[in-house]
């Protein structure tokens, strides 16, 4: 590595972004392939050495990218798979996380049979062809249940919870493409953890609990209060994954949490994750940082909290309008409060538009404070 090694990302939203400046730290430059519209800066462009204007599927214009690139690392799952493998092909042992693991998370129906075939717990499933397949399944496993498109599906999209019958016909219009059904796993918590991992080893985040309003997440919470045991279930789940899917580079893995403290693994991301936004101020290795380093062979940062809590609060659009936080100035005035826009021109409801944590001694005081100014901002 050197002064002009560059790390190519496809992608060019607020993970590209902050890897990007991660990137920067450790003196390498960035170049990002964007298929974001001409005319609209998008979040990582802002801060990239470089950036093509291309869309995902132009393999000329990729493969035409990827030779201006030493190192090739992505900001989300749903490039095509003949894509990564022709990436792979032409620049072989540069693109990570590689096209072989993401043949075992092609869709989530893959992804579920690479996990329960490694021994671990997932939730009963089944892939959805026909409404018979659904009503079998329900008969099996009673309602509710959840139907997932099996690619592309985020922040709420591509799932329907069926609570009764008469559901399955929408649903199944709504949802294209592939589809799965999933039962529903009564749980008291939603609980990640990031890991990266390459030849030098694999080093694991502090657990966090994620809150969800609407199938997005609002808040992550760190540490997660959980019994010792249920801790080591996920680090052995984790561990187990990561061995079963070739892992090399940075991964989120999100599950659920029973009453009776039983542990399912939900759904993983070959990427950073909002579930770990909160390490850029709450640990000594940010996820960004330990993305760039495991995807290009360098030693892993120590991940260890440098607080006793941290309490992560995304910022979501809640207007149509140009983008403006306000008050913003409450935000500044939280002691190790840490602000995070993303340099998106334009906000919509629901849109992750910038986070927020902070860090304290006292987890129901920093709480509280990010609960306040959840109630107060508009953006």
């Amino acid at each position: 590595m050197n002064a002009n090694t560059v790390l190519g990302i496809l992608g060019s939203g607020q993970l590209s972004r902050m890897t990007a400046l991660a990137a920067h730290d450790l003196g390498i430059k960035t170049h990002i392939l964007c298929n974001e519209p001409q005319d609209n800066i998008s979040p990582a462009s802002q801060v990239a050495n470089f950036t093509t204007k291309s869309d995902f599927n132009n393999l000329h214009k990729i493969l035409d990218f990827i030779d201006q690139c030493d190192y090739i690392t992505l900001e989300n799952e749903f490039i095509d798979q003949e894509i990564l493998q022709a990436i792979e092909m032409a620049k072989p042992g540069k693109l990570y996380p590689s096209a072989e693991t993401f043949k075992y998370i092609a869709d989530k129906i893959t992804e579920k049979n690479t996990f329960a075939n490694a021994g671990i717990k997932v939730c009963p499933y089944q892939e959805v062809k026909t409404k018979e397949d659904v009503l079998s399944f329900i008969k099996a496993h009673g309602l509710p249940v959840v139907m997932k498109s099996a690619k592309g599906g985020y922040d709420g999209y591509g799932n329907v919870t069926i609570k009764t019958e008469d559901m399955i016909d929408e649903a199944l219009v709504k949802l294209k493409g592939l589809k799965l059904v999933e039962a529903f796993v009564p749980y008291k918590k939603e609980i990640a953890i990031m890991a990266a991992r390459n030849e030098s080893g694999t080093v694991y985040y502090p657990i966090a609990e994620t809150i969800q309003e609407n199938h997005i997440c609002h808040y992550v919470a760190i540490p997660a209060d959980m019994t010792a045991q249920v801790e080591a279930k996920i680090k052995e789940y984790t561990e187990k994954a990561l061995t079963a899917i070739q892992a090399r580079g940075l991964y989120a893995f999100e599950f659920f949490l029973t009453n009776n403290d039983e542990v399912y693994l939900n759904e993983s991301a070959p990427r950073p994750h909002n579930s770990g936004h909160y390490s850029m101020n709450a640990c000594i290795t940010s996820q960004f940082h330990n993305h760039v380093r495991s995807v290009m062979g360098l030693p892993l940062g120590e991940t260890t909290l440098t607080t006793k809590y941290a309490v992560m609060l995304n910022l979501l659009g809640t207007k149509n309008q140009i983008t403006q936080l306000e008050p913003i100035e409450e935000f500044l005035k939280v002691k190790n409060g840490h602000l995070h826009l993303y340099g998106k021109t334009n906000s919509k409801p629901g849109r992750k538009m910038g986070h927020f944590t902070i860090c304290g001694n006292n987890k129901d005081e920093i709480f509280s404070q990010a609960k306040k100014l959840k109630e107060i901002y508009s953006l």
